[in-house]
């Protein structure tokens, strides 16, 4: 639970350096495919220790941490502010993936 305070406080940090609406949309995406990653290692290294610390101190992602905090219709609004988020993310890497070509 301490380091989803952390990942907020950070998140709102960033809020405030960053300003623009597409670092913020990153900073979700970012941490978001951290904590995916942090699961998937856990869920497939074989050393028990370093998978109950990962899965007692990080949760799996972000629809996790929207999940564990909040409910009912305010929990509906939310998953669907991320998913505009995501489909915002994919926007602004396709235009990035293109801009390369």
């Amino acid at each position: 639970m301490n380091v989803v305070i952390i990942v907020l406080v950070v998140g709102a940090l960033a809020v405030l350096i960053f300003k623009r609406f597409s670092n913020i949309v990153y900073y979700i995406g970012i941490v978001d495919i951290f904590l995916r990653i942090l699961s998937f290692i856990a869920a497939n290294i074989p050393v028990k220790e370093i998978s109950n610390f990962i899965y007692t101190y990080f949760p799996s992602s972000v629809p996790s941490i929207i999940n564990m905090y909040s409910s009912g219709i305010f929990n509906t609004i939310l998953m669907w502010a991320l998913c505009v988020l995501y489909i915002f993310l994919d926007i602004y890497l396709i235009k990035i993936f293109w801009k390369k070509k």
